[in-house]
């Protein structure tokens, strides 16, 4: 059966280039998906993150390792073809169509078929086996899962917003469990898993790996802003049933509008800042925010609107891209999965009690806009104005009781504070509290800190001293208004000269704390700790008295100035080439090549003959095949490509001249020569993973080795989560688990994180260095019980968990890939009793394949890598074929000695 239907698809947006965290979370997970019986992997990232484009590029490299078909699955309607266009940009190797039009086309690999959750959730389909409504033109999805399996294709699946598009998990497990993915993926921006666990469990999986994005990454990399504010309008009971909340939201938020679009232009950012405005779903919510806007005096071509039920994305980004555009009104339906980085401010006129639509709400004003990373390389440098997320709320339904009105602002701090991170609490002039990671003179929020309107003495006076009661109304004589009488006068231009109606934060002594110290400014190395606790920061510092403790441990990199022209010759001369091989490449120089010819009568369908029939080659073609291979081998330039091609070539003119004289054929130099180079062309093709390892191999031989950066003198994490002792550790605790790194976030503020970086200080005329714990030094089930045996171990003088691509981490050349390699542990241990203690590297795998591949390198400073693998419960040391070797005991490592002494440098 042909494709029934079609898809052209032409990318909307530009190509994005990763930041380093995305790039090693497309490894990290694609390497989990193409492992064997690869477990669902959950991606924990940001709104805005790029969660998106993390699983575009990851599907795009499984892919191009494995044959998949992939399924798809947003929450949204309107997210499926903002998908659809994420794909076809960022993901050209992929084909992206939409899911009813996808199941009426022949499968094939990297096929990705986009839908909604509830689209595929039905039970009647359930109930048929999903084998129901189809016909001559319209495939069931039982008929194109039979396809998939046929062409032996496997199933993936992605589940993107999951904490949105599990909601209703169960009949949507069952879904999942009967196509039976052997690829499962899920993207969240909750640490939230209780909709995750209720998911797999009803598609039939028990557990997952958690991928892990903190938001102070995010940060960083300016994909979000560092700062967020949300302003809830509380009122006393004489003033709730006067005030009109909407039109006070939409004045203090075009008013913080008009305040960023004046920094803007004073700093030289080409940019026009986009006031969002959400209203309910509704006849006239859209007309009732224009008009409300209008009467602020903004222009009503400035005002752009999305007033269908019916979400349209494309509507929504022309509008959000039009310069000319200053506000965005939309409904709540059209909420979510649009972009609009230009916006920094966003007035919502609706309740807001659900804590997944709450962020993603507050996702719309998270980005950072182009022209602002532009602007500022760096994320501190950004003025803290500009990176703040502004969001103003309005219940009026919701706040004409006084008590009500407590329990909805309680509502949007559980939110903001349970989905982002620790805030801070304070207050406006006009009494309204304000929720933000910000920095303030006021104490931090904690499970103590009262709700607005339950402090003791608590007084919201509008006629006082101070107030604003122009902004809500009331009996009270209103202080004058400068927007309003500039709005009467006609005088547009300078409707808000000066900002005076700006609701800022006061600076009152109420619960004034002093500014929090800055570590860097310490007098002593005493001050400096005492600082560090005061800002909820223990500090674990390095064993100096470890034996054989050296200030920085070596790493291998790859050398430079080898002649690449011997060490191609030398691979192209050794590389392994088959009888088969040989004579294929020969019979394709010779364009003697058999492949079956079927001829078919097309007016009935039916095959008439099948026979064998030769194909002619296109040398060009080959060639130039050929040529895209050398130019991705390693390290070697145009000239050492043709050392190769010459000596494969010499290497089948053996094979060539035999064919030929078989065949009483006759061939001049020339032509023999032309044959063999493009005989050696077709050999490059079929051989480029065995010239690429060997290249890897040999270049491997000439690793230098050199120090590393040196050890953080300690490490630093939150003295509020407390972490276990450690006999032996360089540190003397364990490692963090990923438990503990995703408490971060809920324990420290965000400046106070700051200062768990990777940091370089001077206190005192002393110099040191402090590490960051990240998921790279957690440790697996496996890896925890394996550190609580070296700390039990009498000749183990000191152990250290080794990160990722720290500075100071010890990374091998591998002998077989363009990655470096970071076994897990460092060891120092005692071969010998009472012999000097010496560094060895020790790595826990679970693949004993490339334990194997991994191992052809010994490092000629630590000697051998020991690999070890856990099998039915037990540890075992990995040979070097691959295969199982001793068993380790944990109680009693002396099994463990014995093999690292056979490989003592």
């Amino acid at each position: 059966m042909t494709s029934l239907t079609l898809n052209v698809t032409t990318p909307q947006t530009s190509v994005a280039i990763p930041e380093s965290f995305q790039t090693t979370l497309i490894s990290s997970i694609t390497e989990r998906l193409v492992s064997k019986n690869s477990p669902p992997c959950l991606l924990r990232a940001p709104t805005g993150s790029g969660k998106t484009f993390v699983l575009a590029r990851t599907l795009s490299n499984v892919s191009a390792r494995k044959k998949v078909v992939w399924f798809w699955f947003v929450p949204f309607t309107n997210l499926v073809n903002q998908t659809l266009d994420d794909l076809v940009t960022n993901a050209t190797d992929l084909t992206p169509v939409q899911f009813a039009q996808g199941i009426n086309q022949d499968p094939q690999a990297g096929q990705v078929l986009i839908s909604t959750v509830q689209g595929v959730s039905r039970r009647a389909w359930r109930l048929a086996d999903y084998d129901a409504g189809g016909g001559e033109q319209l495939r069931t999805p039982a008929d194109f899962l039979a396809l998939v399996k046929a062409q032996e294709f496997e199933v993936g699946v992605v589940v993107d917003e999951a904490h949105i598009a599990l909601d209703e998990a169960t009949e949507f497990g069952a879904f999942v469990r009967w196509l039976n993915p052997s690829c499962l993926t899920l993207a969240t921006a909750t640490p939230k898993s209780a909709r995750i666990n209720n998911f797999l469990a009803s598609a039939g999986l028990s557990s997952f790996e958690a991928f892990n994005v903190s938001r102070d990454d995010v940060v960083q990399a300016r994909l979000n802003k560092k700062y967020i504010e949300a302003v809830v309008y509380q009122l006393k009971e004489t003033t709730a049933a006067v005030a009109d909340l909407n039109r006070t939201v939409l004045r203090q938020a075009w008013l913080r509008n008009q305040f960023l679009a004046r920094q803007l232009q004073e700093l030289g950012v080409d940019l026009t800042p986009l006031l969002l405005v959400q209203v309910d779903n509704g006849k006239d919510t859209i007309d009732d925010a224009e008009r409300a806007l209008i009467d602020l005096g903004i222009p009503m071509p400035a005002i752009g609107k999305h007033s269908s039920d019916e979400p349209n994305p494309e509507m929504m980004d022309a509008i959000a891209n039009d310069s000319s555009k200053k506000v965005l009104i939309f409904k709540q339906s059209a909420g979510t999965g649009f972009n609009a980085p230009r916006a920094f401010v966003l007035a919502s006129l609706k309740s807001v009690t659900d804590t997944d639509f709450a962020m993603q709400f507050i996702g719309r004003v998270m980005r950072v806009p182009r022209q602002i990373r532009n602007q500022y390389v760096r994320a501190d440098d950004i003025p803290a104005d500009l990176n703040t997320a502004y969001v103003y709320l309005a219940n009026a339904d919701a706040q004409k009781g006084y008590q009500n009105a407590v329990h909805i602002t309680g509502e949007v701090k559980s939110a903001l504070e349970g989905e982002s991170e620790k805030l801070y609490q304070r207050k406006t002039q006009s009494g309204a509290p304000v929720f933000t990671n910000r920095p303030v003179p006021q104490a931090d929020l904690d499970a103590r800190t009262p709700l607005p309107g339950t402090e003791k003495n608590s007084q919201v006076d509008t006629g006082s001293s101070g107030s604003t009661g122009d902004v809500v109304g009331g009996s009270e004589t209103p202080s004058p208004d400068p927007v309003n009488d500039e709005v009467r006068a006609g005088e547009s231009r300078s409707l808000f000269h000066g900002f005076e109606g700006l609701d800022e934060p006061t600076r009152t002594t109420e619960d004034e704390v002093p500014k929090k110290p800055n570590p860097q400014k310490a007098a002593s190395m005493q001050e400096w700790q005492s600082i560090m606790a005061e800002r909820g920061i223990r500090v674990y510092p390095i064993n100096r008295d470890a034996p054989e403790l050296p200030a920085a441990l070596e790493r291998e990199v790859r050398p430079t100035g080898l002649n690449m022209g011997d060490i191609a010759e030398r691979v192209a001369t050794r590389v392994v080439i088959s009888d088969r091989q040989k004579r294929e490449a020969a019979l394709a120089a010779r364009n003697k090549l058999r492949e079956k010819e079927r001829h078919t009568e097309l007016t009935t369908g039916q095959v008439t003959s099948v026979q064998d029939a030769f194909i002619v080659v296109d040398r060009n073609v080959i060639a130039r095949e050929a040529r895209s291979v050398l130019d991705r081998l390693p390290q070697i330039e145009p000239a050492d490509h043709k050392v190769i091609i010459q000596t494969l070539a010499k290497r089948i003119e053996a094979t060539l001249n035999e064919q030929i004289m078989d065949a009483g054929e006759t061939v001049d130099p020339g032509e023999l020569i032309k044959q063999s180079r493009t005989a050696a062309y077709w050999l490059v093709r079929q051989l480029f993973g065995d010239l690429e390892e060997a290249l890897y191999a040999e270049i491997a031989k000439e690793a230098v080795t050199e120090p590393a950066g040196p050890l953080p003198s300690a490490m630093l994490f939150p003295s509020s989560i407390s972490l276990e002792p450690s006999h032996k550790n360089l540190y003397r605790i364990l490692p963090p688990s990923s438990d503990d790194l995703m408490a971060v976030e809920q324990t420290l503020v965000i400046d106070d994180r700051e200062l768990l970086r990777d940091t370089h200080w001077q206190v005192a005329g002393e110099q040191f260095m402090t590490g960051r714990f990240d998921t790279s030094f957690c440790l697996n089930p496996d890896e925890r019980a394996f550190a609580d045996a070296l700390d039990q171990a009498s000749w183990v003088a000191w152990w250290f968990r080794n990160p990722d691509r720290k500075s100071y981490s010890v990374q091998l050349v591998r002998g077989e890939h363009r990655n470096y390699f970071y076994p897990d542990f460092i060891v120092c241990v005692e071969h010998v009793d009472g012999q000097t203690p010496m560094p060895r590297l020790v790595e826990t795998k679970h693949d004993v394949k490339d334990a194997r591949r991994k191992s052809k390198h010994i490092p000629s400073y630590y000697g051998k890598v020991l690999f070890l693998t856990r099998d039915h419960g037990k540890l075992y040391v990995v040979n070097d074929d691959g295969g199982m070797g001793p068993e380790v005991d944990l109680g009693d490592l002396e099994t463990l000695r014995a093999e690292l002494q056979k490989t003592a440098p």
